[in-house]
């Protein structure tokens, strides 16, 4: 099953993309053309599940997020969006990262959005990369109590990226992929399929940068 992300960036972008915002640190292990293994250091994520259908869900969850960091916390820490894609923080501050990631868990009926390889959700996680130095200790805690700050261990990954748009086919074709580069070098994974983004939507579809991703055991 694969989750899917809200785009989002922080950065100065144009049609044409931009530099990417902040992500997770992490070594390139192995590089092969679309395909890499990385091990990431742990950080924290600010986290809220919503329920479907997906579209009403990514609203909700994003709007949770986007007030989180923006100030409904213990600490009111603030960021403040420029035209048109650009944080700029003042004072002491969250600043937003990349990914935006959402993934979804086990339902038993129809939802709308992506219910790749066969199934379906009653509800997503929508998670918030925090920046370098913050932990579940340190962050402020949400004034939502549907949001959850908690630490992401360090991990091995497994990720395919692809550009266009971040619709169900694609996401699964590449899943799907990724699934073919793994089992053919008898790498084994946990099956926590996600779906990030990386820029903002009116960034030209041969230029945007998404991946598909997997933890490895």
């Amino acid at each position: 099953m694969l989750g899917i992300v809200t785009a989002a960036s922080v950065a100065a972008c144009s049609a044409f993309g931009g530099k990417a915002a902040e992500e997770p640190a992490y070594n390139v292990v192995i590089e092969d053309g679309d395909f890499q293994v990385r091990d990431y250091d742990g950080y924290a994520i600010a986290e809220t599940m919503v329920s479907p259908p997906f579209d009403a869900a990514t609203r909700t969850g994003f709007g949770r997020l986007v007030r989180y960091i923006s100030g409904a916390n213990s600490g009111k820490r603030k960021i403040e969006m420029t035209a048109p894609v650009e944080m700029e923080p003042r004072g002491e501050k969250i600043q937003m990262t990349a990914p935006v990631v959402m993934s979804p868990a086990e339902y038993s009926g129809a939802s709308q959005g992506p219910a790749l390889a066969g199934a379906a959700m009653d509800s997503w996680r929508m998670a918030f990369v925090l920046p370098e130095g913050y932990t579940a200790e340190n962050s402020p805690v949400p004034s939502n109590p549907a949001v959850m700050v908690r630490d992401v261990p360090p991990r091995r990954v497994a990720s395919v990226r692809f550009s266009g748009f971040m619709s169900d086919r694609n996401a699964e074709r590449e899943r799907k992929r990724l699934v073919d580069w793994l089992d053919d070098r008898g790498i084994e994974h946990e099956g926590d399929w996600r779906v990030a983004g990386y820029n903002p939507p009116w960034t030209i579809p041969p230029l945007r940068r998404n991946e598909v991703l997997v933890t490895l055991r």
